[in-house]
């Protein structure tokens, strides 16, 4: 069991037609001849910001799709909490979720990375909106995050250490979020399944 993600894009509603009902053998015959790429998309109802901008119910994308496996669900909690470190919150994923939980306003989201270090580990969907502010901040604070991750490896933090696994593992992730989040801010949606 683990985190795997899908990032859409080109979103658009479609209807279900009349009589079938949703994942029924008809239901699935429907998807496949209409050519696939169905998705049925629901607000978030803990993190309603991130949800803004996806369309609600059943959609087709028109675009593109990618998909990665985010890793294990405390695999992926660790990655989460070492971003949050290289981002500047000293006191990692927790700092952050103590800002939403004491003032949750505009100024916390316009940090980096708290709309993804604020969200779930096992589900839910990101909007395009978001993911356009996701995507920039992956963008614009990937030299300063690498940099950081530099000095783990080279043992230059005296709190934390990446062997050459962990320094490939956490690049890795990071690229397959940042282009998550550059195929879904176009009309798509990031989901967590």
């Amino acid at each position: 069991m683990g985190l795997d993600i899908s990032a859409i894009s080109k979103l658009k509603p479609i209807e279900i037609p009349e009589g079938i009902e949703k994942w029924s053998d008809e239901y699935y015959d429907w998807e496949k001849d209409i050519g696939g790429n169905v998705w049925n998309l629901q607000p978030n109802s803990w993190f309603p910001e991130q949800s803004e901008g996806i369309i609600e119910g059943t959609t087709q994308s028109e675009g593109e799709y990618f998909g990665f496996r985010a890793g294990s669900y405390s695999g992926y909690g660790e990655w989460r909490e070492d971003l949050a470190r290289a981002a500047g919150y000293i006191g990692g994923a927790q700092e952050v979720w103590g800002e939403f939980e004491n003032e949750p306003s505009g100024d916390v989201y316009a940090k980096p990375f708290t709309d993804l270090i604020n969200f779930s580990d096992a589900d839910g969907v990101i909007g395009p909106i978001v993911s356009e502010k996701l995507y920039n901040d992956f963008v614009n604070y990937e030299d300063k995050i690498m940099k950081i991750v530099d000095h783990w490896y080279l043992k230059m933090d005296p709190d934390k250490e990446y062997d050459t696994d962990s320094v490939k593992w956490f690049r890795a992730k990071y690229n397959d979020w940042k282009q998550a989040f550059n195929v879904a801010r176009n009309n798509g949606a990031v989901i967590f399944h």
